[in-house]
C-alpha cells in the first residue's frame, strides 16, 4: 500500500497559487513603473484635430449645396483656427500641432454649389512624432478626406 503523502509526478508539475498570485503582483509592479515612461500622445491628438477639421469642412461643403451659394471655410496661420463659412463653428489647433496648406489654398477653401470646390490639402503634423496628415480637399467632387500616408 502506497503513503498517503506520496504524490504522483504529475501533480508536482505546475504552479501553486501563491506562486501565480506573486507574479502578477510583480507583473503589476512593473507595469505601474514603466508606463509613466512611455510617451503619452502617439499621435492620437493629430488625428482628433484632423477628423475636426474634416468634419466642419464637410459641414461647409453641404452647406453650399444646400443653401445654393458658395461657402468659404476660413484658414488663419496666424490664430491657428479653421473657421467655418456657414456657422459660428471654428477649429482651434493648438501650437503642439504644425499647420501648412498647398499651394492654392491661399487662407481658405471654396465650396460651390455645383458639388465643386477649390481643392488642395491642409497639412497637420506633431514634429518629434515623424507623423504628418493631409486633409485633402478634391477640386471636383468637393470630397474631404484624410491621407495618412505621408511622411
Amino acid at each position: 500500500m502506497r503513503a498517503a503523502s506520496h504524490r504522483s509526478p504529475r501533480a508536482q508539475a505546475g504552479f501553486t497559487l501563491l506562486e501565480m498570485v506573486l507574479a502578477l503582483a510583480l507583473i503589476g509592479l512593473v507595469a505601474t513603473l514603466a508606463l509613466p515612461r512611455s510617451p503619452r500622445d502617439s499621435g492620437t491628438s493629430l488625428r482628433i484635430k484632423a477628423y475636426e477639421v474634416m468634419a466642419l469642412l464637410r459641414a461647409d461643403r453641404d452647406a453650399a449645396r444646400a443653401g445654393g451659394a458658395p461657402v468659404t471655410a476660413r484658414v488663419d496661420l496666424v490664430e491657428r483656427t479653421l473657421r467655418s463659412g456657414a456657422s459660428e463653428r471654428a477649429v482651434a489647433l493648438p501650437p503642439r500641432i504644425s499647420v501648412r496648406l498647398s499651394e492654392g489654398l491661399a487662407g481658405g477653401v471654396r465650396f460651390f454649389p455645383d458639388g465643386t470646390a477649390t481643392g488642395g490639402e491642409i497639412f497637420l503634423a506633431r514634429p518629434g512624432l515623424g507623423s504628418l496628415l493631409a486633409v485633402r480637399i478634391d477640386g471636383l467632387t468637393a470630397a474631404v478626406d484624410l491621407d495618412e500616408g505621408r511622411s
